[in-house]
């Protein structure tokens, strides 16, 4: 089953993840991974071992708020050395709720472009 990790400073990560269950109901291949206090090794350690203790032969999609950012860097690096892991910038509720809606009619190359399609489509300006 592809899953999907949420990477963030606070309780950013866990705050979407409420959010989206009060929507969509339960998710149970959605996790979360607080970056406070943790380094950039540390992080990508923590990462690492998600990975590999979570058999992820189906794929992650890891979410993260900022390109650029701490979060995001220690998720690429990891990215570069797993083909079956993609990181997506720019975390939104219609991301998520992309991810958990379509994680099971997608295949897992395709998934990353119609959640990034829907995570834009939910921002707007009136």
């Amino acid at each position: 089953m592809v899953r999907c990790l949420l990477i963030s400073h606070g309780n950013i990560a866990p705050a979407f993840v409420e959010a989206s269950r009060r929507i969509a109901g339960e998710c149970e291949n959605v996790f979360t991974l607080n970056c406070d206090a943790l380094g950039p090794t540390r992080l990508q350690e923590r990462i690492a071992h998600l990975i590999e203790s979570s058999h992820l032969e189906d794929g992650l999609f890891i979410l993260v708020s900022l390109r650029g950012g701490s979060c995001w860097h220690a998720a690429a690096k990891i990215a570069r050395e797993h083909e079956r892991v993609k990181v997506i910038s720019g975390l939104n509720l219609s991301l998520l709720l992309s991810f958990i809606t379509k994680h099971k009619k997608y295949r897992f190359e395709e998934l990353g472009e119609v959640m990034l399609a829907d995570g834009i489509r939910g921002i707007s300006h009136l």
